[in-house]
């Protein structure tokens, strides 16, 4: 079984003003048919709320109470680093 990791603690890694782009990079892994790269920021955030919630759906995350676990192949690859020990 692969690593699994939190979704609120990947995020907290991630420098404030890269977060956006993270946020995107998710999008264009598992929802590229919304071409997150013009969508407003707002709607990222909703979409990827509702990307996790997808996957929750779909088996491959888990819901823990507000936040999400994860294994480390459903991050986009040039942030799995960040999901160190």
């Amino acid at each position: 079984m692969s690593q699994r990791l939190r979704w609120s603690e990947l995020e907290a890694r991630i420098p404030l003003a890269e977060l956006p782009s993270f946020q995107r990079a998710f999008l264009k892994l598992h929802r590229p048919e919304l071409s997150p790269d013009t969508l407003p920021l707002r709607r990222v955030q909703q979409y990827v709320s509702q990307t996790l919630h997808l996957l929750v759906r779909q088996g491959k995350a888990r819901q823990v109470n507000e936040d999400f676990e994860l294994e480390l192949e459903l991050i986009p690859l040039s942030y799995q680093k960040l999901a160190g020990p």
